[in-house]
């Protein structure tokens, strides 16, 4: 039987990232009916999955010339491999895959991981004077695609309520927990000896990582068995040169990554060797007031017990599994907080099966049967 070739590809995800390879290649590889293809920056840390080839591109730095060509060099490989499907992740192959399919014909599926604009707005990576600029840029891009885009994957139900452009065909797909066959759910395994707190993700100080940090000194002076492991990349230099700094006087904080990409399955083990989880990713304006975190459904997943920001949408999504104590970084009790730890029971509730991919994975399979 002939397989379908599909492109998965991506600007600034690497080619083993989590929702690009475990989640959406191996859930089409699994069925035998596609050729996957991803495209992403090199890895070091790719592993093998039959029906599915690698395409690495060449390094370059976010803010830099080498970014502006990127998306033609991707347009090359799109002619090369010549799919039948494609899938991209961001705005900055949307002009690139809507000449492809003029050309050359083809679907195309637009996977819509954040909210842009709202990003480039809202956020400090770029330049006040450029934010504006670049916002209706990639919103212009967003709307001249639209007649080409056979169908949008939402990464977050609210992008239904955010995103003017979208059509009809629009699923919501959601970044659920994706266990690979060498790991367990459920599975905890934290060191007696010491209360490990953990911070996985993005590292940055709009995700918390400071405010992380300064809990963990907080509680660390009520009880030395408190640790901290930071796992995760660094995008912003100048956020990993201070993370660096403020976390070298303490033994009993440990980074893993920063200046490089962490394998998942590191971090899935980081998971279930913690004791608790940090997730204080900032409101920014209200930009993440209504998102459900990755984390939050590896977290739930695993089961590890949350230290959660006050946000309204994410005190929801734990209390189904009684999985969070709320705290507030800039005004907190330590030993009030230490005590919650020790003395509350979590997950005494709810079914965290409900934070696994394979509801997700049913919807991305049947809309790539249906086109």
């Amino acid at each position: 039987m002939k397989k379908t070739k599909v492109v998965v590809a991506s600007l600034l995800k690497p080619i083993d990232d989590t929702r690009m390879f475990e989640k959406f290649g191996l859930s089409m590889a699994e069925t035998n009916k596609y050729d996957i293809n991803i495209i992403g920056f090199d890895s070091k840390n790719v592993r093998s999955a039959k029906g599915i080839t690698f395409h690495p591109s060449l390094p370059f730095e976010r803010m830099s010339f080498q970014r502006l060509i990127q998306p033609w060099r991707t347009f090359r490989k799109l002619i090369k491999v010549k799919p039948e499907v494609t899938i991209v992740n961001t705005h900055e192959l949307l002009i690139v895959t809507s000449l492809y399919k003029i050309l050359f014909g083809g679907k195309f599926i637009y996977d819509i991981r954040e909210n842009y604009v709202k990003n480039i707005r809202e956020t400090n990576v770029f330049p006040w004077p450029l934010r504006l600029p670049l916002s209706l840029w990639v919103r212009f891009k967003e709307w001249l695609s639209k007649p080409f885009i056979d169908h949008y994957f939402l990464a977050e139900r609210v992008y239904q309520k955010q995103l003017p452009f979208l059509s009809k065909k629009s699923v919501v797909i959601e970044n659920k927990y994706a266990p690979q066959a060498e790991e367990s759910t459920a599975y905890r395994s934290p060191d007696p000896s010491y209360i490990d707190l953990l911070y996985t993700g993005t590292i940055s100080e709009s995700n918390g990582v400071f405010d992380a940090i300064d809990i963990t000194k907080s509680l660390h002076l009520c009880n030395s068995k408190i640790r901290l492991r930071i796992v995760g990349y660094c995008a912003l230099k100048r956020d990993l040169i201070r993370l660096k700094k403020e976390i070298e006087p303490y033994d009993f904080i440990e980074l893993n990554g920063g200046d490089h990409l962490v394998p998942h399955s590191e971090i899935v083990e980081a998971i279930q060797k913690a004791d608790f989880g940090f997730v204080l990713k900032k409101p920014n304006n209200g930009m993440n007031d209504d998102k459900i975190l990755t984390r939050l459904f590896e977290y739930t997943a695993n089961q590890l017990p949350i230290l959660l920001l006050n946000n309204p949408t994410w005190v929801e999504f734990c209390e189904q599994f009684n999985a969070a104590i709320e705290v507030n970084p800039q005004d907190f009790n330590a030993q009030e907080l230490l005590n919650k730890m020790k003395n509350t029971s979590f997950y005494t509730q709810g079914d965290t099966s409900t934070s696994l991919w394979n509801s997700e994975k049913e919807k991305l399979l049947a809309v790539l049967e249906s086109i």
